[in-house]
């Protein structure tokens, strides 16, 4: 169940062909800790509202839903993340976010076909490493294998879109395109 209390957070996401100097200034400045690998399979179905909806790793349903653009920051609110079966609130999102999936299902199984007639999927194998600044930052790095080998994305997020262009800026993210997943997985179909 998604509690609604679930912040929403402004994020900026690269793709660097040659990511290894900014995470290697990321790691330098701040305290990462290593998650364990997973794999997520991420819908391509077309959302009546800008939303990116995942299978996180393998046993929980995900999805965050776009809620702004502004100077190139994104701002995307996590509306759902479940496991089966979803109570009435996550029922009701999945009818606003994609109306032509039916919100009655009952099993991750039956989502993920329902997801399969509307669109694609693609499957992610990821290496994360996670760190959280006082004051609010969060970073990631990523090593997210698309089957064709491994591609490094770096993330960074805040509740505040002013800090955030501020780490942007500090971290030279802002000479390459935000790109979120469900951008950079389009361009790879």
């Amino acid at each position: 169940m998604m509690s609604s209390a679930a912040p929403a957070m402004w994020e900026y996401r690269i793709w660097p062909d040659d990511a290894g100097a900014m995470a290697y200034q990321l790691q330098t400045t701040l305290h990462f800790v290593e998650e364990l690998p997973r794999t997520d399979t991420y819908f391509m179905a077309t959302a009546r509202a800008p939303a990116q909806a995942k299978l996180r790793g393998g046993a929980r349903f995900d999805i965050k839903e776009l809620l702004a653009r502004e100077a190139g920051l994104e701002l995307w609110r996590p509306v759902i993340a479940a496991e089966f079966p979803f109570d009435d609130e996550d029922r009701a999102t999945l009818a606003r976010l994609y109306p032509a999936i039916p919100h009655s299902l009952q099993s991750l199984a039956a989502l993920r076909d329902a997801f399969l007639a509307e669109g694609a999927e693609l499957t992610v194998d990821k290496k994360r490493q996670i760190a959280t600044e006082p004051g609010g930052l969060r970073a990631e790095i990523t090593s997210a294998s698309l089957g064709e080998g491994a591609r490094t994305t770096l993330c960074l997020e805040h509740e505040s879109a002013v800090e955030l262009a501020r780490h942007v800026d500090r971290f030279g993210f802002s000479d390459l395109p935000n790109l979120s997943y469900s951008v950079w997985l389009r361009q790879h179909l």
